[in-house]
């Protein structure tokens, strides 16, 4: 080793490189901050433009099924089942504008620790569903 390295000089030059290190990744954080704020924004926008788009089409089913319930075959009992039906989809219509994403994952959480059996159940099921469509 030379003595240069321990020269009380050199220790002034690396107190400048660490603190301008420092520096710079200070300012990679804050620009990786702002990044994931914008990207964090857009996600929430474009959730609640979909949100909203999915509620006015549960409304515009449920009006077509009220509309045409009367004349499905079955009689009375048909039509009441449907209008059950499209009563269940103004009202899920109804919760998705009236609550956002934060508020629809608490409320999932809520139902998974009141019913972990029916969840675990449920979860099993999607994913079966879901990578059979992936699957074909």
């Amino acid at each position: 080793m030379s003595r240069d390295a321990f020269n009380p000089e050199n220790t002034s030059d690396l107190s400048e490189t660490i603190s301008d290190a420092k520096d710079r990744a200070a300012g990679l954080a804050s620009k990786l901050k702002d990044k994931a704020s914008q990207v964090t924004s857009t996600v929430s926008d474009t959730v609640g433009r979909q949100r909203d788009n999915v509620a006015g089409g549960l409304d515009r089913v449920a009006s077509t099924i009220h509309e045409k319930a009367g004349s499905l075959p079955g009689g009375q009992r048909a039509a009441n089942a449907a209008n059950s039906l499209a009563d269940g989809m103004e009202s899920t219509a109804s919760y998705l504008r009236d609550h956002n994403l934060k508020d629809m994952g608490d409320s999932l959480t809520g139902i998974c620790r009141k019913y972990p059996v029916q969840s675990l159940v449920a979860a099993l099921t999607i994913g079966v569903l879901v990578g059979r469509a992936f699957r074909k």
